[in-house]
């Protein structure tokens, strides 16, 4: 690129500038992107970071990575819809993240937290998953 110096987010927009199909680069733009903050494509187009997820989800429906951080970016009893007019809890977005990768341990560990202390959550795939409690004992 002729010397030119170029930051992660400016590589990820070229990608997007070359392949606006490139699940992928969304997702990898929107993990580059502070809570609340948005970034311009060079196509003009200003996206936020929970646009960038809801994109790439459009592109690839089964790009576990990007409902992960789409649920990283609700705060609890919040909801977003997608593209194809879901709409989807946080709870609901870590659930389709595993259900897509069962050995995504980020989607468990986010799931998790949104449990109450001995709370459980049905995975889609029929298996009760339950947040233990650890109760230290008294010496």
């Amino acid at each position: 690129l002729n010397g030119q110096q170029m930051s992660q987010q400016d590589l990820y927009i070229k990608s997007i500038d070359i392949d606006p199909n490139n699940s992928d680069a969304y997702n990898n733009l929107g993990n580059t992107l502070t809570i609340g903050g948005s970034v311009k494509l060079l196509n003009g187009q200003q996206m936020s970071e929970q646009e960038l997820y809801i994109k790439s989800i459009d592109i690839d429906p089964n790009n576990s990575d990007a409902y992960n951080n789409l649920g990283n970016t609700l705060t609890i009893g919040g909801s977003v819809k997608l593209l194809n007019g879901q709409q989807m809890s946080r709870q609901e977005l870590f659930l389709k993240s595993i259900d897509l990768d069962p050995n995504y341990s980020n989607a468990y560990n986010n799931l998790g937290a949104t449990l109450t202390s001995g709370g459980s959550v049905m995975l889609l795939n029929g298996q009760q998953m339950r947040m233990h409690t650890t109760i230290l004992g008294q010496h």
